[in-house]
């Protein structure tokens, strides 16, 4: 295993979503509510979350994907809003954006660490 070395940058580039959203997830979600305004942590690591797909990808593959993942998150846009103004016959933007927002933070996770598990796999298998 001596050629499957992990940076610490590799360390801190897998673990900092987890470690954010359990650590801070908590004290984020208050200081928005006591604000009066609905944002939760999940909302602001979503770029975090984009960017890493973006390192990740080019780590793991040698060219990025993230081209790919934006027209699956837009194409979701679209999804969504069909769906919505189909079942309520309008689109309400503010419920919209909540709900699109909120999947593409769930999506964005599920891409992140699938990524991570695959530059895992390919720094193991390289040595």
């Amino acid at each position: 295993m001596n050629g499957a070395m992990f940076e610490i940058s590799d360390i801190v580039l897998y673990f900092i979503p987890i470690v954010l959203l359990y650590f801070f997830s908590e004290s984020v979600n208050r200081h928005f509510r006591n604000q009066q305004i609905n944002i939760k942590l999940a909302d602001l690591i979503v770029p975090y979350l984009m960017m890493g797909i973006q390192i990740l990808s080019i780590q793991t593959f040698g060219k990025s994907i993230f081209s790919y993942f934006l027209i699956f998150i837009l194409s979701l846009g679209m999804g969504i809003a069909i769906l919505i103004a189909y079942k309520k016959g309008e689109i309400i933007y503010s419920q919209f954006f909540k709900t699109y927002w909120r999947f593409v933070f769930i999506f964005s996770f599920f891409t992140y660490y699938l990524l991570v598990g695959a530059n895992i796999i390919n720094k193991l298998t390289i040595s």
